[in-house]
């Protein structure tokens, strides 16, 4: 049967109206519903959602440290809070130890046990004499290398609870991203079915080309729009070793008194005399973890690094868990320093032992 030239009467009105009209007309009414469903999506989903956060995602007690009241007890007459005017005295140890290991000794506070160590050794004291002051310097630098690494594990803490959170930012993007690009198949399809029924029923025209046309652009729409695809949560961190760092201010809970002065002092490896603390200030700027110099988004990173918690991107949380490794890396190093400290003690007593 042939529908084209079949008019059609309305038995309301008496008006007759075109099959072709008819069936040219439902392809436009289609494509305006597939239209308003479109609209309809955006304006319920956007391309920034925000996921509600986990239990486990909150803040969480286990990055907290041990009771820094406990860590400022000194343990003897040595560990008094010592005076600037009045640098420890290192005669000794620099006569028999090398400049990493004094070095080392004075930030950690150990250098009046190393000085008085190195006193005895030159002096020929009692082996016992010497014996017992070893053991108490050994002693105490165990104590501050665990708490070095007391410090790296809160920093690391905070790293994997950072990472969490994006590993579940980015699966939810990506389901997002998956079902507007299937959107985008499904619509692209559906113009093509019916700008090919409406040309065979009305030798296409221009209702044809209106859908494919159509069509097209809902397809260009959804599979572009699934890049632009955002999540975000909220994430907080009111106990922030960075935003102690950014600060600069010395009297902080979140560093020890010795940590910091290894952070903030100029390096005993850096010949432009360089501290740690302003070579990894320098690198964050550099490396755009806060955004560009002077923009809106190193303002508002600035503002949500620094702070007590805010809404993250995956990005956002991408840069901070990045910050937080290169922060706990420098620590890291005072460990190799501690280390060369405690093979020249046992090198000088290995040598005693032999004598």
């Amino acid at each position: 049967m042939r529908l084209r030239g079949v008019v059609v009467t309305n038995g309301r009105n008496g008006k007759t109206t075109s099959r072709d009209g008819q069936i040219a007309d439902y392809g436009r009414y289609m494509m305006a519903r597939m239209a308003i469903a479109c609209a309809t999506y955006l304006a319920v989903t956007g391309c920034i959602s925000t996921v509600p956060p986990k239990a486990a995602s909150e803040f969480d007690r286990r990055c907290l440290p041990a009771s820094s009241e406990l860590r400022k007890m000194p343990l003897s007459d040595m560990d008094r809070p010592r005076s600037a005017a009045e640098p420890p005295d290192r005669t000794a140890a620099v006569q028999f130890y090398s400049p990493i290991s004094v070095h080392i000794a004075d930030v950690m506070d150990l250098l009046p046990l190393l000085n008085r160590l190195a006193g005895l050794e030159r002096e020929q004291a009692e082996p016992a004499d010497i014996e017992r002051i070893r053991r108490k310097l050994l002693a105490r630098l165990q104590l501050a290398t665990l708490e070095v690494s007391s410090l790296v594990a809160e920093i690391e803490c905070e790293v994997h609870r950072a990472d969490e959170v994006q590993d579940r930012l980015k699966a939810r993007q990506s389901s997002r991203t998956m079902f507007q690009t299937i959107l985008g198949v499904i619509f692209g399809g559906l113009a093509n079915i019916l700008s090919g029924g409406i040309g065979m029923a009305v030798q296409a025209g221009d209702a044809g080309n209106i859908t494919s046309v159509a069509g097209g652009v809902l397809e260009v729409f959804f599979g572009t729009s699934a890049n632009f695809t955002k999540a975000q949560q909220e994430f907080s961190h009111p106990h922030n070793h960075l935003a102690a760092f950014w600060q600069g201010d010395k009297e902080n809970v979140f560093f020890s008194e010795r940590v910091w002065r290894f952070l903030t002092q100029p390096s005993i490896r850096d010949t432009k005399g360089h501290s740690l603390r302003d070579v990894m200030l320098q690198a964050w700027r550099e490396e755009g973890r806060l955004g560009e110099p002077g923009s809106a988004q190193e303002k508002a990173r600035i503002e949500l690094f620094f702070g007590e918690g805010g809404t993250y991107s995956s990005e956002d949380l991408y840069a901070r868990e990045a910050m937080l490794q290169q922060l706990e890396s420098s620590i890291q190093l005072m460990h190799q320093d501690l280390e060369t400290l405690l093979r020249e003690i046992l090198i000088r007593q290995a040598l005693e032992d032999d004598q």
